[in-house]
């Protein structure tokens, strides 16, 4: 995990990334209301309460409103890649989870602060489930039920299919957030091969039976 001291040593990156770098970092670790403005200048590799930040953004709020609108875009960026099919489901199946969890990977930070300040700010939580959690489930909902209507499959209650498919990505990257190391979890490349495995049987099993 990147922290603010090594975010600070940074300086070739825009200031505007450094600074969501540095607050995400921050709010990660001391909490919302525990990080200052110039908390987050000085890990920026700023002066401190130089009014550096407020060129960028007009509040703290607006900062963290900044970090979710770039998860956002890159959701965005995995549902056009989605959309386009490579011909074989299980290079796909392997390409979505791949991206899936590299994409929460990228989310850390932010869902550190929501587990921390969700009771206090519960915007941010009801922000990040609506444009991150709920999204991504959709997404693949949808491209589950889509792949399985092309290959001529009909899965039973391929929803709740997908949903288990996305949330199994999803309660890894939760439980890495939360336990780190002590996970003890298997490499990603094997869960990712048994993930793919178990989506593929979910489509196979209901072809033979048809």
């Amino acid at each position: 995990m990147t922290g603010a001291a090594d975010t600070a040593i940074q300086t070739d990156r825009p200031t505007r990334e450094r600074l969501i770098a540095a607050a995400l970092d921050l709010f990660a670790d001391r909490g919302y209301e525990g990080t200052s403005v110039g908390d987050i200048e000085t890990a920026a590799g700023l002066v401190p309460r130089s009014g550096a930040l407020y060129k960028h953004f007009p509040s703290k709020r607006a900062l963290l409103g900044a970090a979710l609108a770039e998860r956002m875009d890159a959701i965005d960026r995995i549902d056009a890649t989605m959309d386009a099919p490579v011909g074989d489901i299980e290079a796909e199946l392997r390409l979505i989870g791949g991206l899936g969890l590299e994409e929460l990977e990228s989310e850390r930070q932010l869902a550190r602060i929501v587990m921390k300040e969700g009771d206090r700010f519960p915007e941010i939580a009801a922000d990040f489930h609506d444009a991150i959690v709920a999204r991504g489930r959709a997404i693949s909902i949808a491209w589950f039920t889509a792949r399985a209507a092309a290959l001529g499959v009909e899965v039973e209650d391929a929803e709740a299919t997908a949903e288990v498919m996305a949330d199994a990505l999803i309660g890894r990257a939760l439980q890495s957030f939360m336990f780190g190391e002590r996970l003890g979890r298997v490499e990603e490349q094997r869960f990712l091969d048994a993930w793919v495995r178990l989506a593929m049987s979910a489509l196979e099993h209901n072809r033979r039976d048809e």
